[in-house]
């Protein structure tokens, strides 16, 4: 609810409310007020935060600048000199990618040092001054999937292991984190492993979809046709997403057929090539991309006029 000062009639919000509208975690916003000075708060007689409209749209535009790969530090001067418009012919591009690079290479040297407390000093680091979702489409997913396409080795492939324990851990704490998200009436979503694949992308997934404002339900491990239909029909959630893979059998299409049907659900499929989508849809399922930022997002807006 907004809260109200002296100021005429101007509304002021807490930061939990600001942090569902703008999908910036209240950690994230005290911390661009700390060390950046972009936001000035009204604080109430016991020192909360309270934040007006134009504070919430300062904030919308600095996730816009960020989403551009612009630097955080960058982001305030253009701010400052109202310069968005024109903000890729005015920034350095060395300026704009040093930040970012500067994460990526401490993390490629712990992943050969195999270095976990470096590995969650940057992690740390880098979801405190930036949203989720930035962190995840800049510097984690990238250093997971470079990961992926160079595991020929036997120590690849121990590192693409030593990074996906790390970030499943980190990303579990993440998602089991409530203490800044106010989404318990937004829609729900069932997450499960249709495959043997490893559950990264998965969480990756559910963390996203919580930053969008999704209350992502995540179920760890394998399970097969009849679990997932029992889940989906006799669930508290509206929708359910599965993880297959390109070697997918008939009979799994069909159980998962079976599911949306009996239970009137939606039932996201990831995993699958596009070629894959005329066989998804004629199962009654709906198919996402297999970039995690695009599906979440074509996720979020499915079920955005979904009842929670």
């Amino acid at each position: 609810m907004a809260s109200s000062n002296n100021d005429g009639q101007a509304a002021y919000f807490p930061i939990r409310v600001v942090s569902q509208q703008t999908g910036v975690n209240a950690i994230t916003l005290r911390a661009w007020e700390r060390r950046y000075n972009l936001l000035s708060p009204k604080r109430t007689a016991k020192g909360h935060r309270l934040y007006s409209d134009g504070d919430i749209r300062l904030i919308k535009q600095v996730v816009g600048l960020l989403n551009r790969g612009i630097p955080i530090s960058q982001a305030q001067a253009m701010l400052n000199e109202n310069s968005i418009e024109t903000a890729p012919l005015k920034v350095n591009s060395a300026e704009q990618t040093s930040q970012w690079q500067h994460y990526r290479e401490t993390l490629h040297q712990a992943l050969h040092d195999f270095d976990e407390q470096i590995l969650d000093a940057v992690f740390e680091e880098a979801t405190r001054y930036f949203p989720v979702d930035i962190t995840l489409r800049f510097l984690l997913i990238p250093i997971y999937n470079q990961l992926k396409d160079q595991c020929q080795t036997e120590l690849g492939k121990a590192r693409l292991a030593f990074y996906s324990a790390f970030l499943q851990a980190r990303l579990a704490a993440r998602l089991y984190d409530n203490s800044n998200v106010a989404n318990q009436q937004q829609a729900a979503i069932a997450i499960t492993n249709f495959s043997q694949k490893d559950e990264v992308s998965l969480l990756l997934m559910a963390v996203l979809l919580k930053q969008l404002g999704l209350r992502p339900h995540y179920f760890s491990g394998f399970l097969n046709g009849s679990h997932i239909t029992e889940l989906v029909t006799s669930g508290p959630w509206q929708a359910c997403l599965v993880q297959m893979t390109e070697s997918a059998e008939p009979a799994q299409f069909r159980q998962l057929q079976q599911a949306a049907i009996e239970s009137g659900k939606p039932v996201f499929v990831s995993g699958l090539p596009s070629t894959m989508n005329d066989t998804l849809t004629l199962h009654n399922l709906i198919p996402v991309a297999k970039d995690i930022q695009e599906s979440a997002l074509t996720v979020r807006d499915l079920l955005t006029g979904i009842p929670a």
